[in-house]
């Protein structure tokens, strides 16, 4: 495995690390970043600026590809994701309420992708989502393969970005 990225917002979801050169990436708006960089989290550590969820995940995903990452995994996600996102091919992992991982190949894709400003906040999911279901990319959630394109909860996610 080559590198993984794990973006995170407050040093406390720094946790068990994955085997493999792992990069600790904290997006922060400036309150944190001291008391991250002071720690000895045992991996690469490095800081983006962030305000809000969707920034912050659009700082680790941009770092992400930045330094080649194989995968990414962003908030506080231990449980899972890593197997999902072993692979090449493009896949979305979505866990709750604020987990998303992914894999380099689907981190390529989404840098094509146009970033409206509902996508820096609330609407990062369902904009993830959409642009899934538009590339017949898999999403996974909670463990199960998730088909975006059968789902009943394209509907609702439409309508939060509406």
């Amino acid at each position: 495995m080559g590198i993984t990225v794990i973006g995170i917002t407050h040093p406390r979801q720094a946790g068990a690390l994955p085997d493999g050169t792992t990069v600790l990436v904290l997006a922060d708006d400036g309150s944190c970043a001291e008391e991250f960089l002071d720690a000895d989290f045992r991996a690469h550590q490095l800081v983006v600026r962030a305000h809000g969820r969707g920034s912050a995940f659009f700082g680790v995903a941009d770092k992400a590809r930045e330094l080649g990452a194989d995968r990414v995994l962003f908030g506080d996600f231990q449980d899972g994701a890593p197997d999902f996102t072993a692979g090449e091919d493009p896949v979305l992992v979505l866990g709750s309420p604020d987990r998303i991982a992914f894999t380099a190949s689907f981190g390529e894709r989404m840098a094509d992708w146009v970033r409206p400003a509902s996508a820096y906040g609330d609407g990062l999911v369902p904009w993830l989502v959409q642009h899934c279901a538009r590339a017949g990319i898999p999403v996974v959630r909670g463990g199960v393969d998730w088909n975006p394109l059968r789902t009943d909860e394209i509907a609702s996610l439409r309508k939060l970005t509406a």
